[in-house]
């Protein structure tokens, strides 16, 4: 039986809602009419097998590419998606995860297919097109399917379509140094805003999935923060004098910096309404992140204090969202922020030697400081969220 129900029909006994006996039947129904599930061994090879067949399905087209002439290779991808996906209705009512894991492998295959196609009939000059169709693709599979596979699709593909489009755009050249610092942002904040997904209440399995890929974007991006270059330096001659870049780069800026902003708090507005707005403060972070810079001494101790203070800030969003995974970022983030500063500030100064043996007691002490107080805030969560 669903361990989610299990925890429901335990919530209504305990705020009085059925007794006992009603829960007892409740119980017994359910585990005589539910659906039968996977086992986590089954699960995974199921995960395996889906990675291993979307790779030989893309490797067999592209072995065979140039024996087939552009429609042939058109069809061809088309009936690869189709067959993943009508294989995957097919096989829904004995096993819903062998469907959702075809249906995941079909949307993998239609990339492939997009960009494979794309490559057939010349359309190189508008690659970051492709990842868009791809885009709608998966979209189209999340409004029918409703699985949560689909749901990552989405919100890795939109994001990257973005990113591709700004980088494809024909200002951001070599000499454009403030290019990078607006995507680093708008991921930063896209992973603030799908680690929030799961809530007191909301603990879906697409929101726990997709809580998982937004810690590891959020610690991703927030390494990279510290070291983009916000700054727009003048045009060069050599390309001023070019009618390509006679449009100023302020106007594009402006523009990309109102997406890199305002869709984390759009995603996160849609995934938890109100209860998102830390994100504004998440957002606020990474600009200040950016704009901080570490040249000097003083802006490198202005940078460690801030994240010390963005990971505590999230172990207390952790705590006030009964959200575990938020307050193991967290303490990972702190952790991450004093070995950068022992290995930036103190490893050269303590010598080769000394250096080593404080690491090794920092890694010891500290790790069971670290830990001890970990256990501690995730007690303070009622309920044992996940």
């Amino acid at each position: 039986m669903d361990s989610q129900i299990l925890k429901r029909i335990a919530q209504w006994q305990a705020a009085g809602l059925i007794d006992a006996a009603t829960a007892e039947r409740i119980r017994a129904w359910e585990s005589e009419h539910a659906p039968a599930r996977s086992t986590r061994l089954g699960r995974i090879a199921f995960a395996l097998g889906g990675v291993l067949l979307g790779a030989g399905v893309l490797l067999f087209v592209a072995a065979n590419w140039a024996l087939l002439s552009p429609w042939t290779r058109f069809g061809a991808l088309a009936a690869t998606v189709a067959v993943l996906h009508v294989a995957g209705g097919l096989v829904r009512s004995r096993s819903v995860a062998l469907s959702t894991t075809l249906h995941a492998v079909g949307t993998a295959a239609l990339g492939g297919g997009i960009f494979l196609a794309g490559q057939s009939f010349n359309l190189a000059e508008q690659w970051p097109a492709g990842f868009l169709l791809w885009a709608i693709g998966a979209a189209v599979g999340l409004l029918i399917l409703r699985d949560w596979p689909h749901v990552l699709w989405v919100a890795a593909l939109v994001p990257l379509w973005l990113c591709a489009e700004w980088e494809a755009a024909e200002f951001v050249v070599p000499w454009f140094r403030g290019g990078h610092a607006l995507p680093a942002v708008g991921l930063f904040g896209l992973g603030a805003a799908y680690l929030a997904a799961v809530g007191d209440g909301r603990d879906a399995t697409w929101r726990r999935a997709l809580s998982r890929v937004g810690a590891v974007l959020l610690l991703v991006s927030a390494a990279v923060l510290p070291f983009v270059d916000p700054g727009v330096p003048p045009l060069p001659p050599e390309f001023a004098a070019q009618q390509s870049f006679a449009t100023p780069p302020q106007a594009w800026l402006a523009l990309g910096w109102s997406v890199a902003i305002l869709l984390p708090l759009l995603a996160g507005w849609l995934i938890r309404g109100v209860a998102a707005w830390p994100l504004i403060v998440a957002i606020a972070f990474a600009v200040a992140a950016v704009l901080l810079g570490t040249t000097t001494t003083a802006q490198s101790l202005a940078m460690h204090l801030l994240y010390l203070a963005g990971a505590a800030g999230l172990v207390w969003w952790g705590i006030r969202d009964s959200h575990r995974l938020r307050v193991n970022v967290g303490v990972i983030g702190f952790a991450l922020v004093v070995l950068a500063f022992y290995f930036s500030s103190v490893f050269d100064k303590l010598g080769r030697a000394l250096g080593m043996i404080g690491l090794g007691v920092l890694f010891l002490v500290g790790g069971w400081l670290l830990e001890r107080a970990r256990r501690r805030l995730i007690g303070r969560i009622a309920g044992g969220a996940p």
